[in-house]
């Protein structure tokens, strides 16, 4: 519950089997949070086949758009990566391609991700312009504006949603909550 499809029906790819929330990886639409978020806390156990590739969109429009580079170009959320990181294709990504990384902003650092096929935990924090990405236990990204200026491009307030990259995966244990930062001193 909570979740729409973004453009079309998604019982062809978007199922529930076993508790668990799967992504056939066939052809078709991300799954889009009914309502919109501004700071929030988000905590999400996902698991990608080999090669696997996903996301969770953060803060987009209804459209999903996640990519800006100038105040020119339409209003953007942004994506937080998961990526089979050991798989041998992902092997020249940009530092900012790899599992929980603010994708075009910010690379993970350290990469912590599980093999394919295991259980991966992934916590996204957001309070206005300030992200805290923490994969498997590890905080692995802190963007603020002083640090990432291109996060000032992106949206305060939009949806969320599970994006659909032609990768089987599968989501368990998602929550939404409040912010867990404090205020900026």
């Amino acid at each position: 519950t909570g979740w729409e499809p973004a453009e079309a029906d998604p019982n062809s790819i978007w199922f529930v089997e076993g508790g668990l929330l799967r992504c056939s990886g066939a052809k078709g639409p991300w799954l889009r949070s009914i309502k919109e978020y501004d700071d929030f806390s988000f905590r999400i156990d996902y698991k990608l086949s080999a090669g696997g590739n996903s996301g969770v969109y953060v803060r987009v429009p209804a459209d999903g758009n996640h990519h800006r580079e100038n105040d020119t170009q339409p209003a953007a959320g942004f994506e937080v990566q998961m990526l089979d990181d050991a798989d041998p294709k992902y092997a020249t990504l940009k530092d900012y391609q790899y599992s929980a990384s603010v994708y075009d902003i910010c690379g993970a650092d350290p990469r912590v991700a599980r093999p394919a096929g295991e259980w991966n935990t992934l916590e996204i924090d957001c309070k206005g312009g300030r992200v805290t990405t923490v994969h498997n236990g590890v905080v692995v990204t802190k963007v603020t504006p002083e640090t990432h200026p291109l996060i000032l491009l992106r949206s305060v307030k939009g949806y969320l949603g599970l994006q659909n990259h032609s990768s089987d995966c599968a989501f368990r244990n998602v929550r939404i909550g409040p912010s867990l930062q404090q205020d900026a001193e």
